[in-house]
């Protein structure tokens, strides 16, 4: 998710994009821990070994805002700045949360076939360069599917909005005008609710900014870090 930006991002600090278990070459946590909590926690034990007990800017994308998110929301004073990109602090809303836990209810082996489709469909809605969909097709398909449906329910239940405003380090959100996976009133919603907050809608931009804006979205990641005079 984040190859494109890293580079961009290494003039302005030290920069570390972690493996999340169950998503690439780290091996996934074990059942009982497949949730945004455990995650947050393994999170954080690998910032302390990484950064010790200096400060660090937060930046999550999609799944990995929430879990941004989680982690500011359990070490405020450890988080100097938190960047929120295509996420929610909400996912699922009325219907929505109700429809996501009906279809996460089915058979298992059949909901996780489901969801991995409906992942790769969702993903590959994008608008970006059309080399951008092999990879967002074989960074889905790599993922461990128990791992994904268990997030995927844990995500559709949690609801971290009435903890927002006690979030006061600046923020930062970024969402596309055409992302339907985190619409963009769940952006403002987000931008709303917290206190420092800065708000950038990028017009015909999908889920994918990643890829299909990289360079603008690049761009004002490097610009928002930057603002927070935070060290190399």
């Amino acid at each position: 998710m984040w190859n494109l930006q890293v580079p961009v991002l290494q003039d302005a600090g030290r920069v570390w994009a972690p493996d999340l278990p169950g998503f690439g070459a780290e091996p996934p946590l074990p059942a009982a821990q497949r949730r945004i909590d455990a995650y947050a926690r393994w999170l954080w034990g690998r910032i302390r070994q990484r950064f010790g007990s200096r400060p660090v800017v937060l930046l999550g994308y999609s799944m990995g805002g929430t879990l941004a998110l989680t982690v500011a929301l359990q070490h405020p004073d450890r988080v100097a700045g938190l960047g929120l990109c295509c996420t929610s602090a909400r996912w699922a809303r009325g219907l929505r949360r109700w429809v996501g836990l009906a279809f996460a209810g089915i058979g298992r082996r059949l909901a996780m076939e489901a969801f991995q489709t409906s992942v790769l469909l969702a993903f590959g809605r994008h608008h970006g360069p059309r080399w951008g969909r092999p990879v967002v097709e074989d960074m889905v398909r790599k993922a461990h599917r128990p791992t994904m449906r268990a997030l995927y329910i844990d995500l559709i239940r949690a609801d971290l909005e009435p903890e927002l405003p006690g979030l006061r380090m600046p923020s930062l959100v970024v969402a596309g005008s055409r992302d339907w996976l985190a619409p963009p009133a769940h952006a403002r919603a987000m931008a709303r609710a917290l206190p420092r907050a800065s708000l950038r809608v990028l017009e015909g931009g999908d889920h994918i900014l990643c890829l299909g804006r990289a360079d603008e979205f690049g761009a004002i990641l490097r610009g928002f870090v930057e603002s927070l005079a935070f060290g190399p």
